[in-house]
């Protein structure tokens, strides 16, 4: 059994460390969620092809995609989700401007 670590003494800096670890981590699932979301595609591409060229094949492929990739995608996405907030709650805890990192950064124009 898993026992819960005790975060009471954590200094600023443990936390930002532990919340960069952490959005290390969702961008890990960010590239499985698109690989999921690719899986979905190609299944419905499968089952369009499968059920006008009566490629029974392609059909059956179709819908396994489908059937793994649907799933996969919606996990992912709420757990990509949730993750974002603990990080962004993570940081505020901290003392961290969040408003300020999710800012835009853009070209800045001079006149």
């Amino acid at each position: 059994m898993l026992n819960p670590i005790d975060t009471s003494r954590w200094t600023r800096q443990d936390i930002i460390k532990e919340a960069q670890m952490q959005s290390a981590a969702i961008a890990r699932l960010d590239t499985w969620k698109r690989l999921a979301y690719s899986l979905a595609g190609v299944g419905v591409i499968l089952v369009v092809w499968g059920y006008g060229a009566s490629a029974m094949p392609g059909l059956v492929a179709g819908v396994i995609c489908l059937v793994l990739g649907i799933p996969a995608s919606a996990v992912l996405t709420v757990g990509v989700n949730h993750a974002k907030v603990n990080v962004e709650n993570m940081l505020t805890a901290a003392g961290v401007d969040v408003q300020e990192l999710l800012k835009p950064r853009g070209k800045k124009t001079v006149r």
